[in-house]
C-alpha cells in the first residue's frame, strides 16, 4: 500500500506532508478514481503532528479501540476519548495541532471543498463547518462503513456509486454540522425528452469508459446533486444502478453471441477493470457468474 495522498500544510514552514506515514495507510481509494473524495484506513501507533493547516474538509471515525486524542488550542492542550465509531470534523484551511499515545485506529475522510461547492450550487453562502471532535453520529458511522466497503471490493460499480455516496454523504455534513442552518431541498422535476435522450445516447456510446457523475452531470450542465436527483426521478434508478445494468446487459449479450472474446476481453469492453471486477458485478446482477451464464447460453 503506498502512502497518504491526504495532505496537511505545516504552520511554521508552510511545506504540504502526508496525513500518515506510509505503513500506516492500509486501505485508500486513491486508485479508484473517484471525483471530490479520498478515503484512508489508517492504523498510527503514538504520534504528535505538526501545527498545520486542513487540506479540504476532514474527518476522522474511529475505527478502533477507545482512544484519548488530545489537540492543542490557545496553547493550552484539550481531550477528549474517541469511542467506536465517534468522528472528528474539520473545515478546509483549519488550524489542527492533534497527538495522542495509544495506537490509533480509523477511516480517514477527505472532501475537495470545489467538490462540494459544484455539487451543491445552490449554497448561496461560503461552505464552512463547525468543528466537531468525539462526536457520535450514527449517520456518519453507517457513511464510514459503506465507504469502507466499497473501497475493499474496489468499487465494482465504479466512480459512479462512490461519488454517489460522495454527495449524500457531503448533504449530510451540510444539513448538520454547517455553520449556518441549512436545508437543502431535492429537485423534483425530470429531464426533458430531449436531455433524457442525449443522456442515454451518451451512456452507450461511453460504456466501456470509466463514468463519473461529475462528468455526467456536465454533460448536461448541471450540478452532480441535482443531477442525480433528476437521474432518478425520470429512470426510477440512480446513475450507478442504471450503468451497472446496461454493462451488465452488454456483457451478456457479448457473451450470448460467441464472438469468440474471452470473459477477460468482454469485461474490459463493458467498462470493468479486469475479469475478477466482472464476475462479483455480474454474479450479483444476475445471480450467476459470467462462466456458468455462458454455458447456458
Amino acid at each position: 500500500m503506498s502512502g497518504s495522498q491526504i495532505r496537511l500544510i505545516d504552520t511554521e514552514t508552510a511545506q504540504m506532508f502526508p496525513a500518515a506515514p506510509d505503513e500506516s495507510v492500509t486501505l485508500s481509494s486513491a486508485a479508484l478514481n473517484w471525483q471530490g473524495i479520498l478515503i484512508e484506513q489508517h492504523s498510527i501507533g503514538s504520534m504528535e503532528l505538526p501545527e498545520h493547516y486542513v487540506q479540504g474538509h476532514r474527518l476522522i471515525v474511529q475505527t478502533g479501540e477507545a482512544v484519548e486524542y488530545e489537540w492543542k488550542e490557545n496553547d493550552h492542550w484539550q481531550h477528549k476519548i474517541l469511542q467506536p465509531g465517534a468522528f472528528c470534523l474539520q473545515t478546509h484551511g483549519e488550524i489542527n495541532f492533534p497527538r495522542w499515545h495509544d495506537r490509533f485506529e480509523f477511516l480517514a475522510i477527505a472532501l475537495d471543498p470545489t467538490f462540494v461547492e459544484q455539487s451543491f450550487q445552490d449554497v448561496s453562502t461560503s461552505i464552512q463547518f463547525q468543528t466537531q471532535r468525539a462526536v457520535f453520529d450514527p449517520v456518519i458511522a453507517d457513511f464510514a462503513k459503506r465507504f469502507s466497503a466499497e473501497v475493499r471490493s474496489r468499487s465494482y460499480c465504479g466512480a459512479l456509486y462512490g461519488e454517489s455516496l460522495a454527495i449524500a454523504f457531503s448533504r449530510h455534513l451540510l444539513e448538520r454540522y454547517h455553520h449556518r442552518s441549512l436545508s437543502i431541498v431535492s429537485p423534483r422535476g425530470k429531464f426533458s425528452s430531449i436531455q433524457l435522450r442525449d443522456l442515454i445516447d451518451f451512456i452507450h456510446v461511453n460504456l466501456s469508459e470509466e463514468l463519473s457523475l461529475t462528468e455526467l452531470a456536465a454533460h448536461l450542465n448541471l450540478s452532480p446533486f441535482h443531477f442525480a436527483r433528476l437521474f432518478k426521478n425520470s429512470l426510477g434508478l440512480s446513475p450507478h444502478q442504471y450503468v451497472l445494468q446496461n454493462r451488465i446487459d452488454r456483457a451478456k449479450k457479448l457473451i450470448t453471441v460467441s464472438t469468440g472474446s474471452t470473459l477477460a476481453d468482454i469485461a474490459v469492453q463493458v467498462g470493468f477493470y479486469d475479469q475478477t471486477h466482472f464476475g462479483k458485478a455480474f454474479k450479483r446482477v444476475v445471480g450467476v457468474s459470467p462462466k456458468v451464464f455462458s454455458k447456458h447460453c
